[in-house]
């Protein structure tokens, strides 16, 4: 087992020769002061300030894997950081010297009791890529056919849980101090924790491939790589080798004849269907992650982050881009509630925010908007009026920004606004779709609900009945005259009358819509149609009920 004490010292000694003393000094109390204090010149002083997000990504290099992947996942977290760090943390590097053969072969004694050429038809002992958690290595199976095959690093699971164990610590001590304590690291500490140890069990990645494999089948424009679940375990993971080139190689893509505008609409097309019509996506479309098959197609590579939008999130966010387009704060904040859960603090202060907002960026032309100056506008609300959101939605925010900045490298002219705001609408319309209305979840079960009423109305009106036979109805009279009694009993009737009618309506679009009947309008048969407006109406009837109940 690491020792944790040997990793605390570590890590306060790389922070100390970054020029991190004061940090150290916060954390430990004073501690280690007379270690590490120095006398530094104004210049000196100002100098260090000046680089200190820089100076923090080398730290984060030099303590190596856990603490790289703490980056990335900082870097996933908009909103809690301030934008500069988050800029120099997407430079991290997570290219390291290979681990050797011999540590290869253990790895696959230990899950399959074998090496790796008994495994396969052949093996190459060279990895085509070495990361901090694991190496690439290219196989053929005995099929003949070509496999990327994933090994994981040995000993990384015992690295990674010691230092987890000490910044667990070290977020503790964060909490002490005013300023540290905003950065709210117990919270960062406990996503990193979630996303690194799932990064770090191939058999979930194998999971994400098996089902992204299924989601993406009739795509023409996408393909991610098929896993072979027989050849996967913890540590070692076996996919289909896909040929092509990473998208960041424009000369190459140009000499390959390949239409870079297309390729920039096409992949964001491709991570939209992702987000708002699956909820599940690819959560790091880095350019090494990307390339470009020969036939076209967008490969999409490394599924150990992937991100999870709820159904009511999703719609949430497609009212949020709604309002955006119609210059709507009240809608905009009424969905940000949405989307966390519970009120803001102060609604008029974020309401009179995103008025602002609004008037910068929402009165541009689409083509015009500078969609990662938004992004980190929207940060800054986040961070001032002290948002909760779903950590999945900060990976949406990176993910897109970093799409963003893809399409843009494709096609200088790129505008994803282009692209977002008619999708926002083409969802929507989706939506209202007779058909889509009658699969809502939603509205199946408040419908139910009439349904129900229909039903239990007839037993409920034979046991009032049977008590005014027996003597047994009982009516009591407070100060009511018998003329707004009248009115009630009426309104009452008309309620439960057009609750039956709009049950037997829904219940007819439901029977007609799937009926073999001529189209009349949008897609929709006479019959639908007809049983739409009834039902409309009745709806209403029920409305106007109850606004008279409560008069």
């Amino acid at each position: 087992m690491i020792s944790r004490g040997k990793r605390y010292r570590k890590v306060f000694a790389v922070l100390i020769k970054h020029g991190f003393a004061d940090i150290v000094d916060q954390l430990s109390g004073r501690k280690f002061s007379r270690f590490f204090k120095a006398v530094r010149s104004k210049e000196q002083e100002q100098q260090r300030l000046n680089d200190r997000w820089k100076r923090l990504r080398l730290v984060l290099e030099e303590l190596g894997p856990t603490y790289i992947k703490l980056g990335q996942v900082l870097s996933n977290r908009p909103g809690l950081i301030p934008d500069e760090l988050v800029e120099e943390l997407s430079k991290l590097q997570d290219a390291v010297p290979p681990f050797v053969y011999l540590q290869v072969e253990q790895a696959f004694i230990e899950d399959y009791g074998k090496k790796p050429e008994d495994v396969f038809k052949s093996f190459d002992s060279t990895p085509i890529a070495s990361a901090s958690i694991a190496q690439v290595h290219v196989a053929y199976l005995k099929s003949g056919e070509k496999v990327a095959v994933k090994v994981q690093r040995p000993e990384i699971n015992d690295i990674i849980r010691a230092d987890i164990e000490v910044l667990k610590d070290i977020a503790a001590l964060m909490m002490r101090s005013e300023e540290l304590s905003s950065l709210r690291p117990k919270e960062l500490v406990a996503a990193f924790e979630r996303s690194i140890l799932s990064e770090l069990n191939f058999n979930e990645e194998a999971r994400h491939l098996s089902r992204f494999e299924e989601l993406f089948k009739e795509d023409k424009l996408v393909v991610t790589p098929k896993p072979f679940l027989n050849l996967c375990s913890k540590n070692i993971l076996t996919m289909e080798f896909l040929e092509g080139t990473k998208i960041s190689k424009l000369d190459e893509l140009k000499s390959e004849g390949h239409d870079l505008k297309a390729l920039a609409r096409n992949g964001f097309d491709a991570y939209f269907k992702q987000i708002f019509e699956w909820g599940y996506f690819h959560a790091d479309p880095h350019p090494g992650n990307l390339i470009i098959l020969p036939d076209q197609r967008i490969g999409i590579l490394d599924f150990g982050m992937v991100g999870r939008i709820s159904e009511k999130d999703r719609k949430a966010l497609i009212e949020f881009i709604i309002g955006l387009g119609r210059d709507d704060a009240s809608r905009i904040v009424e969905n940000v509630e949405k989307l966390q859960g519970s009120e803001v603090e102060d609604k008029a202060a974020l309401e009179k925010d995103m008025s602002a907002f609004i008037e910068e960026f929402g009165n541009q032309a689409v083509k015009d908007i500078d969609l990662n100056a938004a992004l980190a506008r929207g940060r800054e609300l986040i961070n001032k009026h002290k948002l909760k959101l779903n950590p999945d939605l900060f990976l949406l925010l990176r993910t897109v920004s970093m799409l963003e900045g893809i399409g843009t490298t494709l096609d200088s002219e790129f505008k994803s606004l282009d692209v977002i705001k008619p999708y926002a609408f083409k969802l929507i319309r989706k939506q209202l779709n007779p058909k889509n209305l009658i699969n809502s979840k939603g509205l199946i079960a408040g419908f139910g609900d009439l349904l129900s009423l229909a039903s239990a109305l007839p037993g409920d009106m034979r046991k009032i009945l049977s008590k005014l036979s027996n003597d047994k109805f009982k009516v009591q009279i407070e100060n009511k005259s018998f003329e707004n009694i009248s009115k009630s009993i009426q309104n009452g009737s008309n309620r439960i009358g057009n609750s039956i009618m709009a049950s037997a309506f829904f219940a007819g679009i439901c029977f007609f819509s799937i009926q073999d009947f001529p189209i009349f309008v949008v897609g929709i048969n006479l019959p639908t149609l007809l049983s739409i407006i009834a039902f409309v109406i009745s709806i209403v009837g029920i409305l106007k009920s109850n606004s008279r109940k409560n008069r």
